[in-house]
């Protein structure tokens, strides 16, 4: 047996820092569906949760309209109850969490849904679904769930982005982090300094405070600035964590995450903080 402690970035990772794979705020919701009197066809829609409410908002008013209401008590790696209110019936149940996946039964009656959620490592969540009815199925669901972005869009070289990715590989599994420096009136991140995580975590990072300083007084003699800093993610997807938004500076501009919980993939987002919440924003990676 095996007696090894996790490290505490991996338990970070699976619990994504909250309980419900999909935080608060507008989510864009594109993928499939298929009732009982029809196959599959594309959907799209979105979902807005707040308040411990999560309403689907589909484009075709045929689709699987519904309202999810979560127990407000729910806490890390414990089952919670959940509502699901549908056009047809309001069913009862639990969601259960077994690390980036989660489970969702409910019932009533001769009725009985089940749904399956996976976090990916950009941040979208896919999901999997069937409603029944006395064993028939009445509809059926997979989607993909992706964080709305806010309206404005961000450029960084290929180069950049390359740069971020092999560092982030190369010093696994700790977090590596390092600034983004470009011009903030053009929404343009042009370069990155790389920066040493004194903390020497695989979940947190920690740049020291002269080397910072340093960095920011080359930038401005290039002519740049230094918008904001990225880390990396090894465990987790690229986004955003409660820690990360709670100790971020508010003089920084943008934050980069880059994610290797995959390893045929490293997704890397940009995001601001806008009153407490971490937003995506549109990134073009340009040749």
């Amino acid at each position: 047996m095996n007696d090894t402690k996790a490290p505490k970035s991996s338990q970070l990772g699976w619990d994504m820092d909250h309980v419900w794979l999909l935080r608060e705020g507008n989510w864009i919701l594109e993928g499939e569906w298929r009732s009982a009197k029809a196959g599959w066809r594309t959907i799209h829609g979105r979902v807005e949760i707040f308040d411990d409410t999560a309403r689907y908002i589909l484009g075709d008013e045929e689709g699987p309209q519904r309202l999810l209401r979560l127990s407000p008590a729910r806490a890390n790696r414990q089952a919670f109850k959940v509502e699901v209110h549908t056009e047809s019936v309001t069913l009862v149940g639990s969601v259960r969490s077994f690390g980036m996946r989660q489970d969702l039964t409910a019932a009533a009656g001769n009725w009985n849904l089940a749904e399956t959620a996976l976090q990916r490592s950009d941040a979208s969540v896919e999901v999997d679904g069937i409603f029944t009815r006395l064993g028939d199925v009445h509809d059926a669901w997979r989607w993909i769930l992706r964080p709305q972005p806010l309206d404005e869009t961000w450029t960084v070289p290929q180069s950049v982005v390359s740069h971020i990715r092999t560092l982030a590989r190369a010093g696994a599994p700790l977090e590596q982090c390092g600034l983004l420096v470009g011009k903030a009136s053009e929404r343009a991140v042009l370069a990155t300094v790389d920066m040493t995580n004194i903390a020497a975590s695989e979940d947190t990072h920690a740049m020291d405070p002269a080397a910072l300083a340093q960095a920011v007084e080359a930038a401005q003699g290039a002519g740049m600035e230094v918008l904001g800093h990225w880390h990396s993610h090894p465990f987790s997807p690229a986004r955003q964590s409660d820690e990360d938004i709670r100790l971020a500076n508010a003089q920084e501009t943008v934050f980069g995450v880059v994610s290797l919980m995959e390893d045929a993939a490293t997704p890397l987002g940009l995001f601001r903080i806008r009153s407490g919440v971490s937003l995506p924003v549109k990134l073009v990676v340009q040749d």
